[in-house]
């Protein structure tokens, strides 16, 4: 057992927690190459870097954990004065052998759900002209990591495209398959097609790997929540994984820890894509130079935008339901993105951006999956230039 933290985030842990990270070569000096438990016998080197930790600090190790996509070791620290965090932290990083130190940070997805009954007989979201785009690529081979919260792999619209689960958060099967965002968030980007039943995804010959970071504030509700552990633990298995897209439909504040993955990502050739969030500050992920910001049409943001109100999206328990928010806006660029990566594997994710910029609405910044996938092909085959796209509407 390494991690304390691990199935109590609903408690609200964050405020009293700090995160340090030190190197492979510092841990093993600390270490011995030893395992290092919550409780019971410790590396003795281990266990005096511990005591001066508690002495000088008043911190109590929480958590310990590797992230070997970035080459480090986190600790996590319970401390005794949660006002002094920002202080401790300032006297950390001063330490010999700490590399960084920071606070652990909260994190919120973007939704909100619309249970009113009659939603169905007003719905009218842009159209991304996907289905046309399916002629050529329907997103198979391609590998997403939904990092989010739990997800209904059991949904009949989901069972094919549901590769995998790992739950960051806690034990709780049953509460990870009855997660409504990550459901809702997995539908749109990659519900099954041509099977009698619900919808369909934007890309759904996708894989989805779901990736519980993020917990329900209230169960059955769209409002959820996540911290720099629970993500950092995600993205770095994403990374590990070699999946081909991260889906962030969540915003929160600028983390050094998290930033470091989502460029170790990058630079492996991982598309992110994250949700523009409603202020204009600095924000995870899409503030980090690389990856896709999405956000809702009509928002004025210099962002590339897809829809996000009044969409219909897969719940839990067999059910649909109308869904609002920047997290699928975010969903429906990450199932575009995974029709692109289908039908040309080697595109990096800046000249995936590039080309979603390209076909784009140049007025609006309103994506058109049909142009872009037609265009990636194009340029993959080098096939004549011309816009198929128009005779596929006639």
């Amino acid at each position: 057992m390494t991690d304390e933290t691990f199935g109590h985030y609903d408690e609200d842990l964050e405020p009293n927690l700090i995160l340090i990270t030190m190197t492979p070569e510092r841990h093993a000096f600390l270490t011995g190459m030893k395992s290092v438990p919550m409780s019971g016998d410790l590396p003795p080197r281990y266990s005096d870097f511990l005591n001066q930790m508690q002495s000088r600090y008043g911190l109590k190790r929480v958590a310990n954990w590797p992230l070997p996509a970035i080459e480090i070791f986190c600790v996590v620290f319970e401390v005794e004065n949660a006002q002094a965090r920002k202080t401790i932290v300032a006297a950390l990083e001063q330490e010999p052998g700490v590399e960084t130190a920071q606070i652990v940070q909260t994190f919120e997805v973007k939704a909100e759900n619309y249970n009113d009954p009659y939603l169905g007989l007003q719905h009218g979201f842009h159209s991304l002209q996907a289905i046309s785009s399916h002629q050529w690529s329907r997103g198979k081979g391609v590998t997403v990591a939904v990092v989010d919260t739990g997800m209904d792999n059991t949904h009949p619209d989901l069972v094919l495209s549901s590769e995998a689960t790992r739950n960051f958060v806690d034990s709780d099967d049953a509460k990870f398959r009855s997660d409504t965002h990550g459901t809702a968030v997995g539908g749109v980007i990659a519900a099954s097609a041509d099977n009698d039943t619900g919808m369909v995804g934007i890309a759904p010959e996708a894989n989805l790997l779901a990736l519980k970071a993020c917990w329900h504030v209230n169960q059955g509700e769209s409002k959820a929540r996540c911290n720099s552990l629970t993500l950092a633990k995600a993205i770095n298995y994403s990374i590990l994984q070699n999946v081909d897209i991260i889906n962030l439909s969540l915003t929160g504040p600028p983390d050094p820890v998290l930033e470091r993955l989502v460029l170790a990502a990058l630079e492996r050739g991982i598309v992110v894509i994250g949700a523009v969030p409603a202020h204009e500050n600095r924000a995870f992920p899409v503030s980090i130079q690389g990856t896709i910001a999405v956000d809702m049409p009509g928002n004025k943001s210099k962002s590339i935008s897809a829809p996000g109100r009044r969409v219909l999206s897969t719940l839990p328990d067999n059910k649909y339901a109308f869904f609002d928010g920047s997290s699928f806006s975010t969903a429906h660029i990450t199932g575009l993105a995974a029709l692109l990566r289908s039908v040309s594997p080697t595109l990096s994710p800046s000249e995936l951006l590039a080309l979603l910029e390209l076909t784009a609405n140049l007025d609006t910044g309103a994506v058109n999956a049909c142009r872009a996938v037609d265009m990636a092909r194009r340029l993959s085959d080098e096939i004549a230039d011309q816009d198929n796209c128009l005779l596929a509407q006639q």
